[in-house]
């Protein structure tokens, strides 16, 4: 009898994740070709990167605490949501119940996501280093694209880099994690054919130049300002140099080292921007 009971709880359990999961999946088509994401998106669920407790942060609304223990239902809906979920305040040393802290690690909302790794344009096999494991998610999505054995992933906080093994082994995923400063890259496993960033930049760390290949791709976040910034997507030249457009508004949280020097306000944004060993100029 408890057997029972237990196999049709797992069954509507699971009949929710399936509704929530095909509801967010039809919202990100209506922004747009997905096609490629689809069944990734399936075989990655999201809500096994979203924390017991953790912030929501909605574009539309005030922001909330989600407590999977107190409100399983509203738990679940919210990390199908198309809003960014927040997993750790103050690099850890806040309990994140406070809801008061600096945002130092979270689950990007689903769009923003997309937005950057529709850019990245992974194909099979491509080798892809990514600055930033965060929760997992992104490094799940992207083995499911070019294969576990492609996929770097870098993370600079421990309780968090821990947090993330979990949560992509539950996903059965298998990716390479590696416990470090994202900005020096992963010269053991270049060159590689993609890097994906999900943490804000103001200076681009040459070293992510210097280990894609040639015609590779680089996209990132670049904070102009605190709250200002702009997806970029960099090709890298024979000579060295990456060059790549501005493809629209984002706000990341920044890579810890550069978190002191980005720039209070701006006046400068531009369409563009080529980055060289030498520096970086933004252009019109």
């Amino acid at each position: 009898m408890e057997s029972t009971k237990r196999t049709m709880a797992s069954s509507r359990s699971a009949i929710k994740v399936n509704s929530f999961l095909e509801e967010m999946i039809a919202g990100l088509e209506r922004l747009g070709d997905i096609e490629r994401w689809r069944e990734p998106l399936r075989r990655v669920p999201r809500h096994l990167f979203v924390p017991t407790r953790a912030f929501c942060t909605p574009d539309d609304g005030d922001r909330f605490l989600i407590d999977r223990d107190r409100d399983p239902h509203q738990w679940l809906e919210a990390a199908y949501s198309d809003m960014a979920i927040v997993t750790q305040l103050d690099d850890g040393s806040t309990d994140i119940s406070a809801g008061k802290g600096a945002f130092t690690s979270s689950l990007s909302a689903p769009s923003v996501i997309l937005a950057g790794l529709s850019l990245l344009d992974p194909h099979n096999d491509d080798r892809v280093l990514e600055i930033g494991t965060g929760t997992g998610w992104t490094a799940s999505l992207l083995s499911r694209v070019v294969g576990n054995e492609n996929v770097t992933s870098i993370e600079v906080d421990e309780e968090i880099f821990n947090r993330a093994s979990e949560n992509i082994l539950e996903a059965d995923c298998n990716p390479r994690l590696i416990l470090g400063d994202g900005a020096n890259g992963w010269l053991k496993g270049a060159v590689y054919d993609r890097v994906h960033v999900t943490c804000g930049v103001t200076n681009v760390p040459y070293e992510w130049i210097r280990q894609t290949r040639p015609g590779g791709i680089i996209v990132f976040p670049w904070m102009a300002a605190m709250d200002v910034g702009q997806l970029v997507r960099l090709i890298v030249a024979e000579d060295g140099t990456a060059r790549g457009h501005f493809y629209g508004d984002v706000n990341y949280m920044m890579l810890r080292g550069q978190r002191s020097i980005v720039p209070k306000t701006t006046t400068l944004i531009g369409t563009g921007m080529t980055v060289t060993s030498e520096g970086q100029e933004i252009w019109a």
